[in-house]
C-alpha cells in the first residue's frame, strides 16, 4: 500500500490548476476563485481572485521562505516558511509538506511509511492505523485503487484533532488524482475546501513570478 501510495505520487512531477477555494474559521467564511503553480518537491505559487476576476493577491511558497502580496492593500509580507507563517496564509496548521499534499493528493506521513500498528475494514475500506506518544493517525485507503480517501489526527482521549479527505479522484495523463480535497480542525472550528475545475500534471514551464510595483509596501516578519 504505501509503495502504491509512492508510486502515484511520484508520477506527479508538477502540476497547474483552478478551482474554488473555501475558507471557513471562527473569524471568517468565504470562497474565492484560485489559481496554483506546483512544482515538487519545492516550490507553490497560488494566486486568488474575487467576483468579477478581481485579482485580491498572490503568494510563493518554497520550503525555506514565502512571500505574499495583498493587492488590495499593495503590501507584501515575506518571511521564513513554518506552519505558524502558513497558517495565516490558508487559516489551518499546515507543514509545507501538508500544503504540498493538500493540493496534490493524499499520501502517508514520514513517520507512518512502516507497519502499521493494526489494520481493518471498514465499508469496504481498508483502516491502518499508527500510534505514536499517545497519539492515534488513521488511514481509510480504497483496496482497489490503494488511494487514500481520508486521514484522522486523534489525541490520547480519542478526540478528533485533524482530518483529511480526499474525494472525486480523475485519470489525468494515466495519474489519479483528487479534485475534491478538505482539511478540517475541529476544535479550532477551522476547515479549507478546494475543488478543482481543471487541472494539468507534468506541464513545462511553470512560471513563479509575481509582478508587485515598486511602491508596495514590504513587511518582513520572524
Amino acid at each position: 500500500i504505501h509503495e502504491a501510495v509512492r508510486v502515484n505520487q511520484s508520477r506527479i512531477r508538477s502540476m497547474t490548476g483552478e478551482g474554488k477555494l473555501t475558507i471557513e474559521t471562527p473569524e471568517i467564511a468565504q470562497s474565492a476563485s484560485f489559481f496554483l503553480n506546483l512544482q515538487k518537491p519545492d516550490s507553490v505559487m497560488l494566486r486568488i481572485e474575487g467576483p468579477f476576476g478581481i485579482e485580491l493577491g498572490a503568494a510563493i511558497v518554497t520550503r525555506d521562505e514565502f512571500l505574499f502580496y495583498n493587492i488590495l492593500q499593495n503590501k507584501v509580507i515575506s518571511g521564513s516558511t513554518n506552519p505558524s507563517t502558513l497558517s495565516k496564509l490558508l487559516r489551518v496548521n499546515l507543514t509545507f509538506e501538508d500544503m504540498v499534499a493538500l493540493f496534490s493528493g493524499g499520501t502517508f506521513f514520514t513517520d507512518d511509511i512502516k507497519e502499521a500498528d493494526d489494520m481493518s475494514v471498514e465499508e469496504d475500506r481498508l483502516v491502518m492505523g499508527y500510534r505514536f506518544g499517545g497519539l492515534r493517525r488513521t488511514y481509510w485507503v480504497d483496496p482497489q485503487s490503494l488511494l487514500i480517501l481520508r486521514v484522522q489526527l486523534l489525541d490520547a482521549d480519542g478526540k478528533l484533532m485533524l482530518e483529511q479527505r480526499f474525494f472525486n479522484h480523475k485519470i489525468v495523463e494515466g495519474t489519479s488524482v483528487p479534485y475534491n480535497v478538505q482539511v478540517t480542525q475541529p476544535r479550532e472550528r477551522r476547515r479549507v475546501s478546494i475543488a478543482y475545475s481543471d487541472l494539468q500534471i507534468n506541464t513545462p514551464s511553470i512560471q513563479f513570478t509575481i509582478n508587485i510595483p515598486s511602491n508596495a509596501e514590504r513587511i518582513r516578519v520572524p
